[in-house]
């Protein structure tokens, strides 16, 4: 289970909406305890995507829109912030615009160099605009497919 409090709910949600209609990344920040996950810090940080490979020969591939790039230098900035507050990276976020909060294929295949079984892949979803469904997903199988965790939004 991930529990995000209403104040980083909102964080996220906030980015997602200033971003749109590209896609936002960012890091979540906070700690474990065996498969509960507390987040207590939301960590933004740049789509750096630029089109580093083209999927189909159809696509644009420098889209923002359906995709991101999350650079290891901004994940190594997040894990020494996480690790001077005595806190650990649990997750990571995204923003799927005018899209549901529904894993894609393309997500899946990003999401095989980063964390465990137990990192948390949360996507906003924005509607023309406006944040809407937020939803966290656990990448199982090795790697072959998401499955839906249990995400509590509220105080912890």
């Amino acid at each position: 289970m991930l529990s995000i409090p209403p104040d980083v709910a909102a964080a996220i949600a906030a980015h997602a909406v200033a971003t749109y209609p590209d896609e936002c990344v960012g890091l979540l920040l906070g700690q474990l305890d065996g498969e509960q996950k507390v987040v207590q810090v939301s960590f933004p940080v740049e789509n750096r995507w630029s089109g580093q490979v083209t999927l189909a020969e159809h696509d644009d591939p420098s889209s923002r829109r359906d995709r991101f790039y999350l650079d290891p230098r901004d994940y190594l900035k997040a894990d020494r912030a996480a690790r001077a507050a005595g806190l650990e990276i649990v997750g990571c976020y995204h923003s799927h615009p005018d899209y549901p909060a529904l894993p894609s294929e393309r997500d899946r295949v990003g999401a095989q160099a980063i964390g465990g079984s137990s990192f948390a892949f949360v996507i906003q979803s924005v509607q023309q605009g406006i944040a809407t469904e937020l939803a966290s997903w656990l990448l199982v199988d090795a790697g072959a497919r998401f499955i839906q965790e249990q995400l509590h939004l509220g105080e912890v």
